[in-house]
């Protein structure tokens, strides 16, 4: 499996994009599975305005399933794809300049350009063949169901999908080639996506900015209705081209610059932080570094990524302020139409009030995605420290086992307050802003229980980090736990008789009641901090117990 890099490029990545595509099948069949016992619902959106079908992208005759695909190709699957892309190419010769690996491929007896082709080549096998498998899995999860989709062109959906995704995973693979700087690949290109998903879909709304939606890639996913009109091939081709330019760009770019060898490598903040012109306000956003204690150590390890993600959050749930007063109209009145079967499964929460607004915009999704990226990715330090083999040096100094893992779980306590702290802020904002008038002891509540979910995505981070040492193991379990809990709590409540099964989704527990209408739900906190502290321990006698690989 390691003769060629081509090989051990997709051994590298394909634990990730299996278990990507696992989730998506267990979703699309979770969904279907509830929809099925919905009473009425195909019958309903047979006789929905015109304008709500085009939007979904799909037929009148597809009904709950094709509702369900539209969603797995156009939402859900499009991010966790779109998330697997971005991955996958910033880390594909970034990633290993990172880890110092670099050093070995570059002295075997093959050039750059050819270094460069094997890692293409083994990026595009990845992100098209786990396409291809996520799509076929929706296809398994119909039949599995009963579900019709015989009027849907899974197919032409699938190359939409596909090529829209290359165009942000080749941006992050073309940077990293470029720069060699994996996270300034990765946010660069995340931030293309996020910007995208919300132009491709918010402008539409706006009359008269209908046409400036199309400069977004993300458009191209359902914005032509491939489900039902098949594969535009114009559209497709110049999306494909410029996946090659990219390709070419960074391949011109990774054979004219000196690599890095790991230790040596800087990130894009502390460039910035290098400059005596900007330095003192990145020193005033992202903070100092510091390795005077253990806790501020783990703080500085991780505070580029958190604040980041923080931060951009921050703005974000700012501007849904003004945001609502220019769209809250556009979809108020056919939402407001819609039984609450059919509300649950397109996703769409009241749009006709602020606190509906923010729920459905940012609650439900955005919010538990960005504390879901700062949790797990300071969650897992333990099991990095093991990875970069740093840890035979922390435990050099005279401190414990026990001392170490606290540090740790100190820093993720940390960070995730002021993930929420700053998550109130923006709502906040937001409101005075916007004018909305919503209860600011309502907006204390919701961020509060948005911290405390995604404290647990980090506590089981943290606890397979202690137990296994394995980082990918904790990625990828936490990863999949924030998924698997989503798709429970979305698609078994539409059926009353599974919406018993929330209860065991912590998304569940953090949204039910609400709380931007309803304040806090202390049994909620109580649920889900209990939960945290369970997983705490678990990965601290965990840690304590076994043989640390140094």
């Amino acid at each position: 499996m390691l003769r060629t890099v081509y090989l051990k490029s997709l051994r590298d990545r394909l634990l990730g994009v299996s278990v990507g595509v696992v989730a998506l099948f267990l979703t699309a069949w979770m969904g279907l599975w509830a929809y099925s016992g919905v009473d009425g619902a195909d019958t309903y959106l047979a006789s929905m305005p015109d304008a709500f079908v085009d939007l979904l992208g799909i037929t009148r005759e597809s009904g709950t399933a094709g509702l369900m695909m539209s969603m797995m190709f156009s939402f859900m699957g499009a991010f966790v794809l779109g998330g697997l892309a971005v991955s996958i190419g910033a880390s594909a010769i970034a990633g290993e300049e990172r880890d110092g690996t670099m050093n070995v491929l570059a002295t075997a007896p093959r050039s750059r350009a050819r270094l460069h082709a094997s890692k293409a080549a083994a990026y595009l096998t990845l992100v098209i063949v786990g396409s291809a498998a996520a799509s076929a899995s929706y296809w398994v999860a119909a039949q599995l169901v009963g579900a019709d989709v015989g009027t849907l062109n899974l197919t032409a959906a699938t190359v939409h999908l596909t090529v829209v995704m290359l165009v942000y995973g080749i941006l992050a693979f073309a940077i990293g080639a470029a720069t060699g700087n994996r996270a300034t690949a990765s946010g660069i290109a995340t931030g293309l996506l996020i910007v995208s998903f919300l132009g491709a879909g918010l402008l539409p709304l706006v009359s008269g900015w209908e046409n400036v939606a199309k400069i977004f890639p993300w458009y191209y996913i359902d914005g032509p209705s491939p489900l039902i009109n098949g594969t535009n091939w114009a559209q497709i081709g110049i999306l494909a081209a410029v996946c090659v330019a990219l390709l070419v760009v960074g391949g011109i770019a990774f054979r004219r610059r000196d690599l890095q060898a790991g230790a040596a490598a800087s990130s894009f903040a502390d460039r910035l932080r290098a400059n005596p012109r900007i330095a003192e306000v990145m020193d005033r956003v992202r903070g100092s570094g510091s390795t005077r204690g253990l806790v501020s150590k783990a703080i500085s390890d991780k505070q580029g990524v958190a604040l980041l993600a923080a931060y951009g959050l921050l703005l974000l749930t700012l501007l849904m302020g003004p945001m609502f007063n220019a769209l809250a109209g556009s979809l108020g009145d056919v939402v407001a139409s819609m039984p609450d079967a059919v509300l649950a499964m397109v996703g769409f929460a009241d749009y006709s009030t602020p606190t509906g607004w923010y729920h459905g915009e940012v609650l439900s999704i955005t919010g538990p995605a960005v504390f879901a990226i700062v949790t797990i990715g300071t969650g897992v330090a333990l099991a990095t420290e093991e990875r970069k083999r740093t840890i035979s040096v922390i435990l050099g100094a005279p401190v414990s086992r026990l001392r170490i893992a606290a540090s740790k779980l100190t820093a993720l306590v940390m960070l995730t307050v002021l993930c929420g702290v700053l998550l109130f802020a923006g709502i906040w904002l937001g409101d005075l802003i916007g004018g909305l008038n919503m209860d600011v002891g309502n907006i204390v509540a919701a961020a509060t229980l948005q911290a405390a979910l995604g404290l647990v995505f980090g506590t089981v981070a943290f606890a397979v980090a202690g137990c296994s040492g394995r980082s990918n193991a904790a990625v990828w379990t936490a990863t999949g736990v924030a998924l698997a809990g989503w798709a429970i709590n979305t698609f078994v409540t539409v059926n009353p008789e599974l919406d018993w099964l929330a209860k065991i989704s912590p998304f569940y527990w953090a949204l039910h009641l609400h709380p931007l209408d309803n304040g806090m739900d202390w049994t909620a906190l109580a649920v889900l901090t209990g939960a945290s502290a369970v997983l705490a321990v678990a990965g601290l006698v965990g840690y304590g117990r076994r043989d640390l690989r140094g």
